[in-house]
C-alpha cells in the first residue's frame, strides 16, 4: 500500500476525496494550507509520512521545487488542462447563463483558453484573462508570485461593472473573492485529470523502488597498481563505505570491490564523492581508475563494473578516471569529464547494417563509432584509433581504408607532429556514419 500526502487547501481536499475510491490500495493524508506559499512549511513533515506528495497545483509545487529536487522527493501536482477549462466554461454558460465576455479568468497559460475556443469554433472578441505562465518557464522566481495581484484583477473588473463572475484556478483567490462577496467559481476538478495524474505518480514511485533496488558494484584500482599498504587502504575504503551503507570485498589485491544499492548511490552527492576520492589521492599519493556497474542482478552489476573499469584505461588524464555502465549497458563518462552515454550492446541497427555491408565485425564498428562520439567527431589519426582499439597501426589503417572505400570516413587532411616527423593523415566520419 502506498501513502499519498495531499498538500492543498481544505476546499481542494473536499473536491477530490470523492475520487479516492479509485485507489483502494492507497492511504491519503491531508496537509492543509490557506495560501500556496505555506506548502514550504509542510513539505518536510509530509515527505516523512508518505511515499508520494501530490500538490493542489503548480504554484505550491514550485514553491517547494528546489527541495523536491535536492532531496529527490517523489512528488507531482494536479495539472491544469484543457478538459478542466472546458468543463468550467460549460458549467458557467449552461448553469449560470453568463456570457464569456462577462467573466474574468485566471489560469496557468492563456494559450489554453484560445485553443479551447478555436477547437470549439467559438468566437470571443472580448475576454478578460490573466495567467501565470512564467511559473512553468521559471523566468522569474516563484517568490515573485503574488496572490493579491490575481485577487485585485478579478475585484477591479467586477467593481467596474465589466464582469459578473470570476473564474479562478487558484484556491486562495477563490476563498478571498468569496469573502469579498464577489461572485466566483473555481475550476472544475476533473476526475479524469486526478486519476491520470495520481496513476502516473504511483507508477513513477514503483519504478523508483525497482531502480533503487538495483545493485551497484564499484571497482577501484590505483593508476599504477602501486598501493603498498593494502590493509591501510582497505580500512580507508571501509570508512568511506559507511557513508554509502555499502560493504567492501576483503580481497587484498586490486581492484578492490564495493557493493551497494543504486538507491544509496543515487542519494550520494557527486561533489561529496569527488571530495572523498581526492582524500584517497592525497593520502596514498596516486590517482585511481574507478568502474561503476549497475545491474538487476549481482552478476550483471559485477560484469558492468569490470567493463567500466576497462574503459577507464582508454584515458590518460592526469587525475583519477571514473566510468559507469548502467543497467541498460550504456557507458557514461569519464564522469568528471563529459556526459556521453554510449550503448555497449551490438543492438544498434545501423552498426549491424554497416557490418554486413562492408564485411567487418560489429564489435570493431561499435568501438570505432564510440571512439568518434567520445572525441566529438574531431579529426583523428590511425595511431590514435589503433591505441584506442588495442590494435596495430597497420590493422587500424586497413579498417580506416575500408571505411573510406564505403564512404563512412574521409581523409580530412594532414597534421605535422611536434617531433618534426613525417606528416600524418587524419580522418573524419561522414554524415553516412550518422554520428
Amino acid at each position: 500500500m502506498q501513502t499519498v500526502a495531499i498538500i492543498g487547501s481544505l476546499f481542494f481536499w473536499n473536491n477530490i476525496k470523492v475520487n479516492f475510491i479509485e485507489f483502494p490500495q492507497v492511504q491519503f493524508i491531508h496537509f492543509p494550507y490557506t495560501a500556496p506559499k505555506q506548502s514550504m512549511d509542510l513539505i518536510d513533515e509530509a515527505a516523512s509520512q508518505s511515499d508520494i506528495l501530490l500538490f493542489a497545483g503548480s504554484i505550491p509545487y514550485y514553491y517547494c521545487f528546489e527541495k523536491i529536487q535536492a532531496q529527490q522527493i517523489q512528488a507531482a501536482y494536479l495539472p491544469f488542462d484543457e478538459l478542466m477549462l472546458s468543463l468550467s466554461l460549460l458549467s458557467i454558460t449552461h448553469n449560470q447563463n453568463i456570457e464569456l465576455s462577462k467573466v474574468s479568468i485566471d489560469l496557468p497559460k492563456e494559450d489554453s483558453f484560445y485553443q479551447v475556443m478555436k477547437e470549439a469554433g467559438i468566437q470571443c472578441a472580448s475576454i478578460h484573462l490573466k495567467d501565470y505562465s512564467w511559473v512553468y518557464e521559471q523566468q522569474r522566481k516563484i517568490d515573485d508570485f503574488q496572490i493579491d495581484e490575481y485577487i485585485s484583477f478579478h475585484k477591479d473588473l467586477y467593481e467596474a461593472g465589466k464582469t459578473r463572475l470570476a473564474l479562478t484556478s487558484l484556491h486562495a483567490v477563490f476563498v478571498a473573492l468569496k469573502q469579498l462577496g464577489i461572485p466566483s467559481s473555481y475550476m472544475v476538478e476533473s476526475k479524469h485529470t486526478f486519476v491520470t495524474t495520481l496513476s502516473k505518480a504511483i507508477n513513477a514511485y514503483k519504478f523508483s523502488l525497482l531502480s533503487a533496488s538495483q545493485i551497484t558494484v564499484v571497482s577501484i584500482r590505483s593508476r599504477e597498481n602501486n598501493i603498498v599498504n593494502n590493509h591501510l587502504f582497505l580500512e580507508n575504503i571501509e570508512e568511506i563505505c559507511k557513508t554509502f551503507n555499502a560493504r567492501v570485498s576483503q580481497s587484498q589485491s586490486e581492484p578492490y570491490i564495493i557493493y551497494a544499492t543504486r538507491g544509496v548511490m543515487n542519494k550520494t552527492n557527486i561533489a561529496h564523492f569527488n571530495s572523498l576520492l581526492q582524500q584517497l589521492e592525497k593520502r596514498f599519493e596516486t590517482f585511481f581508475n574507478i568502474g561503476i556497474g549497475i545491474g538487476y542482478s549481482l552478476q550483471e552489476a559485477e560484469m558492468h563494473s569490470s567493463q567500466a573499469l576497462f574503459f577507464t584505461n582508454k584515458y590518460n588524464f592526469q587525475e583519477s578516471t571514473l566510468c559507469l555502465i548502467d543497467e541498460e549497458s550504456r557507458l557514461h563518462g569519464p564522469i568528471f569529464e563529459n556526459g556521453k552515454n554510449i550503448p555497449l550492446f551490438n543492438n544498434d541497427k545501423q552498426i549491424l547494417e554497416i557490418a554486413e555491408e562492408i564485411k567487418m565485425s560489429a564489435k570493431n564498428l561499435k568501438l570505432i563509432k564510440q571512439f568518434i562520439v567520445m572525441h566529438n567527431n574531431r579529426a583523428f589519426s590511425a595511431a590514435e584509433l589503433a591505441d584506442y582499439m588495442d590494435l596495430s597501426r597497420r590493422s587500424a589503417e586497413r579498417i580506416i581504408n575500408r571505411l573510406i572505400d564505403h564512404h563512412f570516413l574521409i581523409l580530412s587532411g594532414e597534421e605535422q607532429p611536434y617531433n618534426q616527423g613525417r606528416p600524418r593523415k587524419v580522418y573524419k566520419a561522414t554524415t553516412q556514419f550518422n554520428i
